[in-house]
């Protein structure tokens, strides 16, 4: 589940980022049955992935192709969590490939688990590629992951998470490299429309 990835300059040591992608079993986008995740940290780059068992039967396998048996035998995303939560950092940029799918579709499955999960600061990389690529001109169709992996002559294997996760990671990249722009341009504060509750000390 662990697989080391090549670090790059383009991250600052002085933050660190979660970059993920998820796949959820049906219209309701509250179950997630596979992540992929690359944590980066110090500038170095380590990714995760896995299926996850989402408890409800997955109707969107003509999307991904992941189907009941396939999961059958795979952690919950609170089991897969127990793994990830000691490596994530208390301060972390969010970054994914139109960021408030996949944040909204982790924090209601989690959420199942009374896990809270509230980056610090957020990127989503079509906030990157309308502006290097398009001057913030929306066309239909020009954001799309598989669009600008095409452009950008990355390999994509389209609605596979561990793919999925890669193919934004190198679109980022490549994309700052072609604008000769920071990544520090596009981090925002992230700003939860409902705060965690805590639990009040005694």
């Amino acid at each position: 589940m662990n697989e080391q990835i090549s670090s790059t300059s383009v991250y600052p040591s002085d933050k660190n980022f979660f970059f993920a992608d998820v796949e959820t079993a049906n219209w309701a986008n509250d179950r997630i049955c596979a992540i992929g995740v690359i944590l980066i940290k110090n500038g170095e780059a380590t990714g995760y992935y896995s299926l996850i068992n989402p408890n409800v039967h997955i109707t969107f396998t003509y999307i991904h192709g992941i189907t009941d048996d396939d999961v059958k035998n795979a952690p919950t995303l609170e089991q897969f969590w127990q793994i990830m939560a000691p490596l994530i950092p208390e301060k972390f940029v969010f970054v994914a490939h139109n960021y408030r799918f996949d944040l909204t579709v982790i924090k209601k499955d989690l959420g199942r688990f009374g896990i809270d999960f509230n980056p610090t600061e957020i990127l989503d990389t079509m906030w990157v590629a309308r502006d290097i690529l398009y001057h913030f001109r929306t066309q239909r169709g020009d954001l799309r992951l598989n669009t600008l992996s095409e452009l950008l002559g990355v390999q994509l294997y389209h609605h596979n998470a561990a793919s999925d996760i890669s193919a934004t990671k190198q679109v980022l990249e490549k994309l700052l490299l072609l604008g000769n722009r920071k990544i520090t341009e596009f981090i925002r504060p992230y700003q939860p429309k409902y705060p965690p509750q805590h639990k009040p000390t005694v």
